[in-house]
């Protein structure tokens, strides 16, 4: 038997394995909520087992959804804004929204400035700043409702904008890294069928 080929079989059944293991962490009990936002705009949300899901419209009448991790270990905070212009299509314009809407985290953040990451998601684009609260940097327990870190960003797609903030302690955590994949992979347009 040739070694190269030998070493590939070994090398692909370890990916299939792998992979069977990943399907299976991803094939975890999930919901999807439908919301509608405006203009009978129709969105689906992933919410993932042990999340809470919450909705409804603010001071300004814009859509929100709130999902809460097990033990509020992570708060994700979505609302809901028309984009007909697609205006925010741009990054440089997302980045100015960014900057006008969650600014004001800077001065009291460990990073003291906005490092812009692209979100990436399956559909439409994204782009995020995270921060540490440095009043907050080494404490061992927290106030309730407090958390260490905060994700913001805004997804976009033709005609619809979400702000979101994610709270959380650990970036690092599961329940952070699920929250950021429902904004990458979920949080979108679903089509309103006609009868």
């Amino acid at each position: 038997m040739n070694p190269r080929f030998a070493s590939f079989r070994v090398w692909w059944w370890l990916i299939v394995l792998a992979g069977s293991g990943l399907a299976s962490a991803e094939a975890a009990p999930r919901r999807e909520e439908s919301v509608f936002v405006f203009d009978h705009r129709r969105l689906a949300v992933e919410v993932p087992d042990g999340f809470r899901f919450e909705s409804g419209r603010d001071e300004r009448g814009l859509f929100r959804v709130f999902l809460t991790g097990p033990g509020e270990s992570v708060s994700l905070q979505l609302t809901f804004v028309p984009d007909a212009e697609g205006r925010f299509g741009e990054a440089y314009e997302r980045r100015r929204l960014l900057h006008e809407t969650y600014g004001a985290y800077v001065a009291g953040s460990v990073e003291k400035g906005m490092q812009f990451e692209e979100l990436e998601p399956k559909s439409g684009a994204g782009t995020y700043c995270a921060f540490t609260d440095a009043a907050l940097v080494g404490k061992t327990e927290l106030p309730p409702g407090e958390y260490r870190h905060v994700t913001c960003g805004v997804k976009v797609w033709p005609g619809v904008a979400v702000l979101f903030s994610l709270f959380s302690q650990d970036p690092a955590s599961p329940a952070h890294r699920t929250a950021l994949r429902v904004l990458r992979e979920s949080v979108a347009e679903k089509s309103v069928l006609l009868r």
